[in-house]
């Protein structure tokens, strides 16, 4: 599988719990999340292809945080 590099944009900035719980329920498919800013999350994962890529990192930082998605986009 490829790596890929997805920057997801969030509606709101993540708080100090959000952070943590996003650490801490990682996926086997997630190699890193990265804070780029204070509402950007950079989530580093090997997928077979770039549109499986997009909607893993998606649904692992909606699902670990709560907070709605705004944006997301492939980072080369």
């Amino acid at each position: 599988m490829t790596e890929y590099r997805v920057a997801v944009t969030l509606r709101r900035r993540l708080d100090e719990k959000e952070v943590g719980q996003m650490h801490a329920n990682r996926s086997a498919s997630v190699s890193e999340y990265e804070m780029e800013d204070e509402d950007v999350v950079v989530v580093t994962l090997h997928a077979p292809n770039a549109l499986t890529a997009t909607e893993t990192a998606e649904i692992q930082v909606q699902r670990a945080t709560g907070v709605e998605i705004a944006a997301t986009q492939l980072v080369p």
